[in-house]
């Protein structure tokens, strides 16, 4: 009879991980909630290291996609949500930030070595 009530009690205070986030209102019309899912691909979750947060149960990845639900209720373009997200967040939030960044980035090396190089001819040459 003790083992029955262990069990029980258990199986009572398992039960309530159930209840860590509440249930997701999806949106009513298909093709709204279609653009929500993909956008829920492309921004990533700033509390799980990179996780989009379609897969993320965190609040931050919670709170997320109700925010995205509710620009595409309120007839925001996903670009425009894009651009919101980036503004607040930075270029982080996103699985695929600008290429505006990444031109610098690649350059910066090929600068550094061609001012090196007319560093060292120029010293050469005195």
């Amino acid at each position: 009879m003790q083992n029955f009530w262990a069990k029980t009690l258990l199986i009572f205070l398992l039960s309530f991980s159930a209840f860590a986030l509440s249930p997701e209102e999806k949106l009513k019309d298909e093709s709204q909630e279609q653009r929500a899912m993909e956008m829920f691909l492309e921004v990533r979750c700033l509390v799980c290291n990179g996780q989009v947060i379609e897969n993320s149960d965190s609040e931050f990845s919670f709170q997320m996609r109700k925010n995205i639900r509710q620009k595409i209720l309120s007839g925001k373009s996903d670009d425009e949500i894009r651009v919101e997200l980036v503004r607040e967040f930075g270029e982080n939030i996103l699985t695929k930030p600008s290429n505006k960044n990444k031109i610098i980035l690649w350059a910066l090396p090929l600068i550094f070595a061609l001012s090196l190089l007319f560093i060292f001819w120029r010293r050469r040459k005195i």
